[in-house]
Protein backbone atom coordinates (compact mmCIF):
# COMPACT_ATOMS: atom_id res chain seq x y z
CA UNK A 1 0.00 0.00 0.00
CA UNK A 2 1.22 3.75 -0.94
CA UNK A 3 0.87 6.33 1.35
CA UNK A 4 0.45 9.82 -0.19
CA UNK A 5 2.66 12.63 0.85
CA UNK A 6 0.60 15.27 -0.96
CA UNK A 7 0.55 17.87 1.28
CA UNK A 8 -2.98 19.25 2.42
CA UNK A 9 -4.23 22.64 1.67
CA UNK A 10 -4.17 25.32 4.23
CA UNK A 11 -6.75 27.31 2.25
CA UNK A 12 -9.56 24.44 2.28
CA UNK A 13 -8.40 24.06 6.48
CA UNK A 14 -9.66 27.50 6.89
CA UNK A 15 -12.93 27.68 4.77
CA UNK A 16 -13.86 24.61 6.87
CA UNK A 17 -13.18 26.36 9.82
CA UNK A 18 -14.94 29.71 8.90
CA UNK A 19 -17.78 27.50 7.83
CA UNK A 20 -17.64 26.07 11.41
CA UNK A 21 -17.40 28.73 12.83
CA UNK A 22 -20.49 30.43 10.52
CA UNK A 23 -22.54 27.75 11.43
CA UNK A 24 -21.79 27.84 15.36
CA UNK A 25 -23.31 31.79 15.71
CA UNK A 26 -26.13 30.94 13.34
CA UNK A 27 -27.11 27.62 16.07
CA UNK A 28 -26.37 30.06 18.65
CA UNK A 29 -28.57 32.67 17.49
CA UNK A 30 -31.17 30.74 16.91
CA UNK A 31 -30.99 29.97 20.52
CA UNK A 32 -31.08 33.18 21.89
CA UNK A 33 -34.00 33.49 19.70
CA UNK A 34 -35.59 30.37 21.02
CA UNK A 35 -34.45 31.20 24.62
CA UNK A 36 -36.51 34.98 24.33
CA UNK A 37 -39.77 33.86 22.88
CA UNK A 38 -40.07 31.21 25.73
CA UNK A 39 -39.67 33.60 28.36
CA UNK A 40 -42.14 35.78 27.04
CA UNK A 41 -44.81 35.20 24.68
CA UNK A 42 -47.97 37.29 23.74
CA UNK A 43 -51.13 36.06 24.52
CA UNK A 44 -54.52 36.75 22.62
CA UNK A 45 -57.04 38.69 25.28
CA UNK A 46 -59.48 41.05 25.24
CA UNK A 47 -59.84 44.42 27.09
CA UNK A 48 -62.35 46.73 28.85
CA UNK A 49 -62.24 50.14 30.82
CA UNK A 50 -64.08 52.82 32.74
CA UNK A 51 -63.69 54.94 35.41
CA UNK A 52 -66.98 54.59 37.33
CA UNK A 53 -66.52 51.10 39.29
CA UNK A 54 -68.92 50.21 42.22
CA UNK A 55 -66.60 48.71 44.25
CA UNK A 56 -63.79 51.55 46.19
CA UNK A 57 -60.65 49.85 47.30
CA UNK A 58 -57.63 48.83 45.19
CA UNK A 59 -57.95 45.38 44.16
CA UNK A 60 -56.94 42.31 41.18
CA UNK A 61 -60.02 39.86 41.14
CA UNK A 62 -59.36 36.88 38.70
CA UNK A 63 -62.48 35.12 37.51
CA UNK A 64 -62.03 31.21 36.72
CA UNK A 65 -66.11 30.46 36.24
CA UNK A 66 -69.18 31.71 34.87
CA UNK A 67 -70.77 32.38 37.89
CA UNK A 68 -67.09 34.47 39.22
CA UNK A 69 -67.36 35.99 35.69
CA UNK A 70 -70.70 37.21 35.99
CA UNK A 71 -69.70 38.57 39.43
CA UNK A 72 -66.62 40.67 38.14
CA UNK A 73 -68.92 42.70 35.60
CA UNK A 74 -70.89 43.22 38.45
CA UNK A 75 -68.37 45.10 40.39
CA UNK A 76 -68.62 47.87 37.54
CA UNK A 77 -72.39 47.80 37.01
CA UNK A 78 -72.61 46.25 33.56
CA UNK A 79 -73.92 43.32 32.13
CA UNK A 80 -71.36 40.68 31.46
CA UNK A 81 -70.15 40.23 27.40
CA UNK A 82 -71.68 36.33 26.73
CA UNK A 83 -68.19 35.14 25.21
CA UNK A 84 -66.64 33.48 28.42
CA UNK A 85 -65.60 30.05 28.10
CA UNK A 86 -65.06 28.20 31.39
CA UNK A 87 -62.13 26.09 31.47
CA UNK A 88 -60.91 27.62 28.55
CA UNK A 89 -60.08 31.18 29.98
CA UNK A 90 -59.86 33.61 32.43
CA UNK A 91 -59.98 37.05 33.34
CA UNK A 92 -58.91 39.47 35.75
CA UNK A 93 -60.41 42.82 37.05
CA UNK A 94 -58.42 45.80 37.79
CA UNK A 95 -59.90 48.19 40.28
CA UNK A 96 -57.98 51.57 41.18
CA UNK A 97 -60.19 52.02 44.08
CA UNK A 98 -61.68 55.71 44.47
CA UNK A 99 -59.71 58.24 43.27
CA UNK A 100 -60.68 62.27 44.04
CA UNK A 101 -61.13 63.25 40.84
CA UNK A 102 -61.33 62.62 36.89
CA UNK A 103 -58.26 62.02 34.58
CA UNK A 104 -57.22 58.83 36.09
CA UNK A 105 -57.52 55.64 34.22
CA UNK A 106 -56.38 51.63 34.10
CA UNK A 107 -53.53 51.21 30.87
CA UNK A 108 -53.19 47.33 30.46
CA UNK A 109 -49.35 47.57 29.16
CA UNK A 110 -48.78 43.94 27.83
CA UNK A 111 -50.25 40.06 28.67
CA UNK A 112 -47.69 37.69 28.50
CA UNK A 113 -46.59 34.21 29.24
CA UNK A 114 -43.46 34.33 31.20
CA UNK A 115 -41.78 30.93 31.93
CA UNK A 116 -44.95 28.92 33.92
CA UNK A 117 -47.54 31.75 34.25
CA UNK A 118 -49.62 34.31 32.57
CA UNK A 119 -48.28 38.25 33.38
CA UNK A 120 -50.90 41.18 33.06
CA UNK A 121 -48.50 44.31 33.16
CA UNK A 122 -50.52 47.50 33.66
CA UNK A 123 -50.10 51.52 34.19
CA UNK A 124 -52.16 54.09 36.44
CA UNK A 125 -52.97 56.97 34.11
CA UNK A 126 -53.08 60.23 35.78
CA UNK A 127 -53.50 63.56 35.58
CA UNK A 128 -50.04 65.14 34.47
CA UNK A 129 -49.84 67.84 37.41
CA UNK A 130 -50.77 64.48 40.11
CA UNK A 131 -47.98 62.55 38.12
CA UNK A 132 -45.37 65.68 38.51
CA UNK A 133 -46.14 65.90 42.30
CA UNK A 134 -45.93 61.91 42.88
CA UNK A 135 -42.49 62.48 41.08
CA UNK A 136 -41.03 64.97 43.07
CA UNK A 137 -41.85 63.21 46.46
CA UNK A 138 -41.21 59.69 46.46
CA UNK A 139 -40.13 56.85 43.68
CA UNK A 140 -41.96 53.92 44.18
CA UNK A 141 -40.56 50.30 42.93
CA UNK A 142 -43.03 48.76 40.77
CA UNK A 143 -43.97 44.64 41.98
CA UNK A 144 -46.53 41.89 41.51
CA UNK A 145 -48.80 39.94 43.18
CA UNK A 146 -50.21 36.07 42.03
CA UNK A 147 -53.39 35.36 41.73
CA UNK A 148 -55.58 31.78 42.23
CA UNK A 149 -59.28 31.61 40.34
CA UNK A 150 -61.73 33.26 42.83
CA UNK A 151 -59.44 34.91 44.46
CA UNK A 152 -59.11 39.21 44.59
CA UNK A 153 -55.46 40.71 46.19
CA UNK A 154 -56.65 44.12 48.12
CA UNK A 155 -53.92 46.73 48.34
CA UNK A 156 -52.52 50.19 48.09
CA UNK A 157 -51.25 51.51 44.84
CA UNK A 158 -48.59 49.23 44.26
CA UNK A 159 -48.49 45.63 45.35
CA UNK A 160 -45.42 44.23 46.91
CA UNK A 161 -43.86 40.75 45.82
CA UNK A 162 -45.75 37.52 47.66
CA UNK A 163 -43.63 37.23 50.71
CA UNK A 164 -42.35 40.76 50.82
CA UNK A 165 -43.63 44.21 53.02
CA UNK A 166 -46.72 46.03 51.82
CA UNK A 167 -45.14 49.36 49.43
CA UNK A 168 -45.81 52.48 52.22
CA UNK A 169 -48.68 54.61 50.73
CA UNK A 170 -47.81 57.92 48.95
CA UNK A 171 -50.10 61.15 50.25
CA UNK A 172 -50.70 63.84 47.15
CA UNK A 173 -50.31 67.28 47.84
CA UNK A 174 -53.71 69.15 46.44
CA UNK A 175 -53.83 69.48 43.00
CA UNK A 176 -53.90 73.22 41.11
CA UNK A 177 -57.14 72.94 39.92
CA UNK A 178 -60.58 71.76 40.68
CA UNK A 179 -60.45 67.70 39.86
CA UNK A 180 -64.69 67.18 39.21
CA UNK A 181 -66.10 64.39 40.50
CA UNK A 182 -64.48 61.30 41.83
CA UNK A 183 -63.88 58.21 40.06
CA UNK A 184 -63.22 54.48 40.58
CA UNK A 185 -61.11 53.57 37.37
CA UNK A 186 -61.43 49.73 36.41
CA UNK A 187 -59.78 47.34 33.82
CA UNK A 188 -61.61 44.05 33.13
CA UNK A 189 -58.83 41.56 30.74
CA UNK A 190 -60.47 38.36 29.11
CA UNK A 191 -57.36 36.14 28.69
CA UNK A 192 -58.05 33.43 25.87
CA UNK A 193 -56.54 30.25 27.70
CA UNK A 194 -56.82 29.05 31.44
CA UNK A 195 -54.30 26.46 31.85
CA UNK A 196 -51.70 28.44 33.77
CA UNK A 197 -51.32 30.92 37.25
CA UNK A 198 -51.91 34.47 36.50
CA UNK A 199 -50.42 37.27 38.14
CA UNK A 200 -50.66 40.84 38.07
CA UNK A 201 -47.60 43.66 38.02
CA UNK A 202 -48.29 47.36 38.19
CA UNK A 203 -45.44 49.68 36.05
CA UNK A 204 -44.98 52.47 38.52
CA UNK A 205 -42.88 55.74 37.23
CA UNK A 206 -39.50 55.84 38.37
Amino acid sequence: MRLSNKPISRTSTAVARRRFVHAGLFATGLLLVAGAGAMAQSVETRHWHGVSANTRQTEHVVAGTLGEWRSLWSRVGLPPPDMFEPGRMNAVGIFLGRRNGEGYSVNVISTSRRRDRIVIVFEERMPAEVMLAQRTTSRPVSGGTALAPGSSVAGATGFAPPGGPPPAATSLPPPSRPVGQPTSPWAIVLIHRADLPVSVEQRLFR
